[in-house]
């Protein structure tokens, strides 16, 4: 079977308004007149096309053959997405980096400068090196009841010693800004250091364990 056209269907497809292309090229023009002569009496009613016909055709085609690239809604929908699992992950960290706060400021002061930062330090610390501290210019002291003993050097460099076998402790740093607290950290030989980083504001040194305080001693000049 030939795919040529025959004059009747060049004639035909001319009649119905096919262009002029190869196919319909060396038609019959008075074939094309006399199928036009009889297309004019056929009545054609004019259909509008039923509502979201093209979204349905769409849809369809998309069904049978997924589209290589994302349509606009998907792409859309898709970056509202991310956006909220941004603004969940925001969130979250500004909930943490809040509970972080909380935690360290234990008792708000009303006013006079902010209570202290501070961290407990892995160095281990030796007999010379507490009694080093104790005796530089600007370090201040405090006996902690019967636990040991803190002396918290004038760049902010401190030391709780003299402790015995105990749990973990943490320490409080006592200001007009509130209360630090760091650790809680196992005595490594009988010591916990800590740095802080405004030694000036530190008026009093606590120990904590589980949370509550078992021992408190005031700064005073060694």
């Amino acid at each position: 079977m030939s795919d040529a056209w025959d004059p009747e269907d060049q004639a035909i497809a001319r009649a119905l308004g096919a262009d002029q292309n190869a196919e319909t090229e060396g038609a019959d023009e008075q074939l094309v007149d006399s199928y036009r002569e009889v297309l004019s009496h056929i009545p054609v009613a004019e259909v509008a096309p039923s509502t979201g016909l093209e979204d349905r055709v769409v849809a369809a085609a998309l069904a049978r053959r997924p589209a290589s690239v994302p349509t606009l809604g998907a792409a859309r929908d898709r970056r509202r997405r991310r956006a909220r699992r941004i603004q969940m992950a925001v969130l979250a960290a500004t909930i943490v980096a809040a509970a972080i706060v909380i935690g360290a400021i234990v008792h708000a002061g009303t006013a006079g400068s902010p209570a202290p930062k501070a961290h407990m330090s892995l160095a281990t610390v030796h007999r010379d090196d507490i009694a080093a501290l104790v005796r530089a210019p600007g370090t201040r002291t405090a006996v902690l009841g019967t636990l040991g003993r803190v002396a918290l050097g004038r760049i902010g460099d401190g030391v709780v010693y003299q402790l015995g076998r105990t749990q973990p402790l943490s320490i409080g740093l006592v200001s007009d800004g509130g209360t630090t607290v760091i650790g809680p950290a196992s005595p490594n030989g009988g010591t916990i250091a800590f740095v802080v980083d405004h030694p000036e504001r530190v008026k009093a040194v606590e120990l904590l364990r589980n949370g509550a305080s078992v021992a408190r001693g005031e700064l005073t000049p060694g």
